[in-house]
């Protein structure tokens, strides 16, 4: 039973060990910035959603940051703002004010839908090196889209 329980653990590490790769997807810094109505718009969470840029499984996850008051953003993919891989993106900015202390997470959209994955046509490329995006510099908004039918960020 002393040898039957060692293939079981054998068979237990091997499994674990699958489908793991040290092969990382190699990734370059990102920085950006986002103004609201022209002023710099603090706590809006950046995600890049790829278009002809690697996507989960070959990374862990897509690339995202959060502006700091100043509107600035450094993006991570493996994490600590390490950026994103090279290819092009869909920019996708939700601007939720953040939870007082007790209270749960607003899911209230200060930029109203306009770039969630379903509407924006804010776009990025990444490329080898240092990338410094253009500002996103976003109209004020007062209203939500009209609904649309069709494909997610292609209409």
């Amino acid at each position: 039973t002393e040898m039957r329980a060692r293939l079981v653990l054998l068979g237990v590490a091997l499994a674990a060990g699958c489908g793991k790769t040290d092969e990382t997807v190699p990734v370059h810094p990102v920085r950006g910035q986002v103004l609201y109505d022209g002023k710099p718009a603090g706590g809006v969470k950046v995600y890049l959603h790829p278009t002809s840029a690697p996507m989960v499984p070959q990374i862990p996850w897509n690339p995202y940051g959060v502006t700091a008051a100043d509107g600035t953003f450094e993006l991570s993919t493996y994490g600590n703002r390490d950026g994103a891989a090279e290819g092009g993106y869909q920019v996708v900015l939700i601007w939720t004010p953040p939870a007082g202390e007790g209270e749960e997470p607003s899911s209230d959209d200060k930029l109203l839908g306009w770039y969630g994955p379903v509407y924006s046509k804010l776009t990025a490329e990444v490329r080898p090196g240092t990338n410094q995006l253009p500002a996103f510099k976003l109209p004020a908004v007062t209203k939500a889209p009209a609904e649309v039918e069709g494909i997610p960020g292609k209409n």
